[in-house]
């Protein structure tokens, strides 16, 4: 096995998870399962693969990732979501990158891995054109890291502070669809952490300037970030998160009315 570990932070992921460990359990004897609370039987599951099975109440995501790292025991940590599965060509690069090194003596902090997202879990190879990005997953945790932000869990190098690294070439198969309803309270989830986020900052964006950013940000997903490849549930998840980029304002919006009618210096 390689000097590696793997972490993974879950909730209710009974249907998507197993094929995640599937996939890694021939990669790393230290696979580090953080469960926040799942009713569906994913934490016996988990261990199934590996004794490592942790719960932690939900702090948000980075604060759950930093723990999460903290358990890991190797330096060399690939970070996985629960419906993300690493393909093959992926984890022969990140053999080969380990053994080429492994104790890491050129002392690479991390590397941004190709994520791209799957219409749904009967597709076992992206589709044409399938939307992607990139984003670091593959880190030695002595040099980078992430942060306990509630919102946002961008990998970050701690000397420099940046977030660009070196990309690999194999996919991560991102299946972001359990079903409908779940990805509308993800998004609703999400849009309202963004906007306590936006308040905590002191930011005070306008709801009228919605009727532009909605149809923009339609788009620039639908048709930028290629979600037209996915057909008809790229149409709807489109939609779905263009809805959430204004439900976001609106959260602000009546957050930052509620403070004020309450304010107890507003009393004549």
């Amino acid at each position: 096995m390689l000097p590696l570990s793997v972490f993974i932070i879950c909730k209710d992921e009974v249907g998507r998870i197993g094929h995640v460990l599937e996939a890694v359990k021939n990669l790393s004897e230290d696979i580090v399962v953080v469960d926040s609370g799942s009713t569906d039987g994913t934490p016996e599951l988990a261990k199934k693969y590996t004794k490592r099975v942790y719960h932690r109440d939900w702090t948000g995501f980075g604060d759950q990732k930093v723990f999460a790292e903290g358990l890991c025991r190797h330096n060399w940590i690939l970070n996985l979501d629960a419906d993300e599965v690493p393909s093959k060509h992926l984890r022969e690069e990140i053999i080969q990158l380990i053994t080429a090194d492994p104790e890491n003596a050129l002392g690479a902090s991390g590397f941004e891995l190709r994520v791209t997202m799957m219409a749904s879990l009967d597709e076992s190879y992206p589709r044409f054109l399938a939307p992607y990005n990139f984003t670091g997953r593959l880190y030695d945790k002595r040099f980078a890291g992430f942060s306990s932000n509630p919102v946002h869990d961008k990998l970050t190098e701690h000397a420099s502070g940046k977030i660009r690294f070196p990309r690999l070439r194999g996919h991560i198969y991102h299946y972001s669809i359990k079903s409908y309803t779940h990805m509308w309270r993800k998004i609703g989830s999400y849009s309202e952490l963004q906007a306590k986020d936006w308040i905590s900052k002191g930011r005070k964006p306008k709801l009228w300037m919605a009727f532009f950013e909605a149809p923009l940000f339609f788009l620039k997903h639908y048709f930028l970030r290629r979600l037209f490849a996915l057909g008809v549930r790229g149409f709807v998840i489109a939609l779905s998160l263009t809805a959430g980029r204004v439900l976001r304002r609106v959260i602000v919006a009546d957050m930052t009315k509620n403070t004020v009618n309450f304010n107890p210096k507003n009393e004549r």
